[in-house]
């Protein structure tokens, strides 16, 4: 068991990343999780640990990281489906992998009615404690390129287009949301550039050189 969106197949010892899904991140050694991932991880456990599984494949069959990628399921359990409509995982489709793209949405849909896992009060979501040791300051950010950290700071301001709206902070760093996550923030009612100026934030992300 890797994570809430990952396995290993005992006997091949080979991973499987679960298509058209994304699981809260775990925390490791070398990067911060997400709030839920050990949540998620147990209730994947929960369904398909020690079981005998069966995988279903789409357009591409490995992801650039040599992982299977498949459609999981367990005596006629659609493993995927159930990651989200627990609330533990979030639709993420990308093409040419699109198959079941109808069945992972109605099941997020799902579990934002029921306000399950990550669609419930972000309020009282709480990043794992492992965080604090990845914490820097926007002015040490250009010294972690390509690294996933925790960002805390304060949004000075913010420009927006029709892919990104980027929330400016503190000595010349950038927080980056993309469009295609625009409806996650909608679901909880904030409108990122309007709400963020001016408040101090804590951010988990990948730092990335524009």
């Amino acid at each position: 068991m890797i994570d809430g969106d990952t396995i290993v197949l005992e006997g091949v010892n080979t991973q499987v990343r679960y298509l058209e899904i994304d699981a809260p991140e775990i925390p490791t050694e070398e990067s911060p999780g997400d709030p839920l991932s050990l949540e998620a991880k147990k209730f994947n456990q929960s369904l398909v640990d020690g079981k005998m599984v069966r995988l279903e494949f789409d357009e591409e069959k490995y992801d650039h990281y040599g992982r299977m990628l498949a459609y999981v399921y367990v005596d006629g359990l659609f493993v995927n489906q159930e990651m989200v409509r627990s609330g533990l995982a979030r639709a993420f489709i990308i093409k040419p992998n699109d198959k079941h793209e109808r069945i992972i949405y109605e099941a997020e849909e799902q579990a934002k009615r029921g306000r399950k896992g990550i669609w419930g009060d972000h309020r009282r979501l709480k990043p794992p404690v492992e965080n604090a040791r990845f914490l820097i300051k926007p002015s040490q950010a250009s010294r972690y390129i390509g690294q996933r950290v925790v960002v805390r700071g304060k949004i000075t301001g913010f420009r927006k287009s029709d892919k990104v709206i980027v929330l400016g902070m503190e000595d010349d760093m950038d927080v980056v949301i993309f469009s295609g996550d625009w409806r996650n923030f909608d679901f909880f009612g904030i409108v990122p550039e309007k709400y963020y100026p001016g408040k101090a934030v804590e951010v988990v992300g990948r730092v990335k050189m524009y």
